[in-house]
């Protein structure tokens, strides 16, 4: 049976500051740290371009959620 390999994302805390970063990761490939989720969502969809891999259903929809929420945030904080 063919083994389906994915790709994964998750959230870790940064080294360098209090915020978390993203960590999109493949078992090939080093981790990639992400500042925010759109930048980590752009390099999960590269790397699922260029190795025809799948992202999880949990990370992409994980990844979504943040976007939306940085962006409802973005406008409320514009209206303001």
């Amino acid at each position: 049976m063919e083994q389906i390999q994915l790709i994964s994302v998750r959230t870790e805390k940064s080294n360098r500051s209090e915020n978390n970063v993203w960590v999109v990761s493949t078992p090939e490939f080093e981790d990639k740290f992400c500042r925010n989720a759109l930048k980590a969502l752009r390099y999960a969809f590269f790397l699922k371009r260029g190795t025809g891999r799948r992202i999880t259903d949990e990370a992409f929809q994980s990844l979504i959620e943040a976007v939306k929420a940085r962006k409802s945030q973005t406008q409320e904080s514009a209206n303001s």
